[in-house]
């Protein structure tokens, strides 16, 4: 099956994932942070592959007008990472592009839940730490067939 290319652009988060916000907003009664690094134990329990070689936060990019839906994630993960939180999330290996070079890395996907921050117009992805990556800037995530789905909203 014939590989999905998305290219979108970078845009700025709410900086949880990364622990770079300073004043996390509340969801779900907790002030939530960091959640990357928290997650990560899970993931790596749960067989995730190298997980702990990619940087934790994410970067969003927006694909809009299109949408996108996982079809068939590499991996699912269901745990309880925070207090009571329970969430599942699934991966999807990707190839990412940017400016000429590419990095291995996952699409990451919160399932829907009361702490999923992004529609799906926002592809969030996680990877080694890529240089120079800044805002605004082209990115184009490379994913085998089968997996995800795009369409135009």
């Amino acid at each position: 099956m014939k590989e999905v290319v998305v290219k979108g652009k970078i845009k700025q988060g709410l900086r949880i994932a990364s622990g770079l916000n300073l004043d996390p907003p509340i969801k779900l009664g907790m002030k939530l942070n960091n959640t990357i690094a928290l997650q990560k134990p899970f993931f790596e329990q749960a067989g995730v592959e190298g997980i702990f070689e990619m940087y934790s936060g994410t970067i969003n990019v927006d694909i809009s007008p299109l949408t996108f839906k996982i079809v068939e994630p590499d991996y699912q993960v269901t745990c309880t990472w925070f207090e009571e939180l329970t969430e599942t999330f699934w991966f999807v290996k990707t190839l990412i592009d940017y400016e000429g070079k590419k990095y291995e890395g996952y699409i990451y996907y919160p399932c829907p839940s009361g702490v999923k921050s992004h529609d799906d117009d926002t592809v969030e992805l996680l990877s080694r730490k890529i240089p120079g990556v800044g805002y605004g800037r082209e990115i184009s995530i490379c994913v085998p067939g089968g997996k995800i789905k795009v369409v135009q909203t």
